[in-house]
């Protein structure tokens, strides 16, 4: 696991990117579709995920997004982005206990379905700094476990936290006063995501990319 010195430089780079990005975009297409999946989601107070093919990560902007189609907000969370995504046809949504799972069904998904033995979260008294607790340090803990390192050697996957590559993780980081903490043993990455959301409600996105030259990449991010 990275150290707690490692982890809290880390959660500065991660405020400053939060900062730069806070002032620009909220014009862009993105992140406003990013904005509505989060809306609609509060209002019917569940969880969600959203998993799909695209390579927007790429860009360095906020990631592509499966079209949509019309935006009726009467029915239940599920009726409501069947039609927001009708313009997908790839795209299913389901309920899943608590949490609407919408999903291309083409897209790979393989580590998503990775079994991770142990996940560590963090203690409350790791530092004064919420950023150090909050989704994206949760995501990092989740990311850089030994089996998700080992299954993206394997498959040749970017955009994972390789020891001897590092990434700059999404913004976005801070906390808002909620801690993340607990063990988790012997669970999906997809499982490991659904629990971060007990901390911190939204939804997590998966987006998977095959370039041009036939190299994978995956985005991972809490919105």
């Amino acid at each position: 696991m990275t150290s707690n010195r490692l982890r809290t430089a880390l959660a500065i780079v991660f405020l400053i990117t939060c900062s730069d990005q806070a002032g620009k975009g909220d014009d862009r297409t993105p992140v406003a579709g990013l904005n509505l999946i989060h809306r609609i989601l509060q209002s019917a107070n569940v969880p969600g995920s959203l998993a799909y093919s695209g390579c927007g990560f790429d860009k360095r902007v906020p990631p592509d997004l499966p079209p949509f189609g019309v935006l009726d907000e009467s029915g239940t969370p599920e009726e409501i982005f069947k039609k927001l995504f009708s313009a997908d046809p790839a795209m299913q949504v389901r309920r899943e206990g608590s949490m609407i799972r919408m999903k291309e069904a083409n897209v790979a998904d393989d580590l998503l379905n990775v079994r991770v033995h142990h996940i560590s979260f963090f203690s409350a008294d790791a530092s004064n700094s919420d950023s150090v607790h909050g989704p994206r340090m949760a995501l990092l803990a989740i990311l850089e476990s030994p089996e998700v390192i080992a299954f993206g050697r394997e498959e040749n996957l970017k955009g994972l936290p390789y020891p001897d590559v590092g990434i700059m993780m999404p913004g976005d980081c801070c906390g808002g006063g909620r801690i993340m903490q607990g063990e988790l043993e012997n669970v999906t990455v997809s499982q490991a995501l659904d629990y971060v959301l007990q901390t911190f409600p939204s939804f997590w996105i998966y987006e998977s990319c095959v370039t041009k030259e036939g190299a994978r990449s995956v985005y991972i991010n809490f919105h």
